[in-house]
């Protein structure tokens, strides 16, 4: 399947891929798209974490400690974990749930949270992230932008909510 990617979420996929790279890892994995996310800086699922007080140098050192860091030994094309897909499929899915054509890094975000058992999920709680309130943050953030682009309108819409 064929995603539709904002610039951002594009963004933050391709720091994912470098990160993979710099640690010598031949797949992205959910920690590198975590760390893609937080470390592109403009998007809502970067601010969400930075208020959260994520940095990209805590979540690249939580990889480091989980998984390691190898020695790069070829150059071949990098692919996603069976996981990391199921977070981008989440992502569309919630992304259309909302009514977006398109996938926001606030969607990946989303996916990730969804995808529970996943390294990026385990590197979240370590960094003491309270799930349920940063998927809360996510969802106001959406809203409000929602708001903005309607005029102020109140939105009706149910979003969801937060299993973990």
């Amino acid at each position: 399947m064929i995603y539709k990617f904002t610039s951002r979420a594009k963004k933050a996929i391709e720091l994912a891929q470098d990160e993979a790279v710099n640690l010598g890892h031949n797949y992205i994995g959910t920690e590198h798209i975590l760390y893609g996310l937080v470390r592109e800086g403009a998007g809502v699922a970067s601010k969400v974490l930075q208020n959260q007080g994520v940095t990209p140098n805590d979540v690249e050192n939580k990889i480091v400690d989980m998984i390691g860091k190898e020695v790069i030994t070829s150059q071949e094309t990098l692919g996603f974990t069976p996981r990391s897909k199921r977070v981008i499929e989440n992502s569309f899915i919630e992304a259309r749930k909302l009514g977006y054509d398109y996938i926001g890094t606030e969607h990946l975000l989303i996916g990730i949270l969804r995808e529970g058992d996943s390294i990026a999920v385990r590197i979240l709680l370590d960094l003491n992230v309270d799930l349920p309130r940063l998927y809360n943050e996510i969802v106001t953030v959406i809203n409000e932008a929602e708001d903005v682009s309607k005029g102020g309108a109140t939105n009706s819409k149910q979003t969801g909510s937060y299993n973990s």
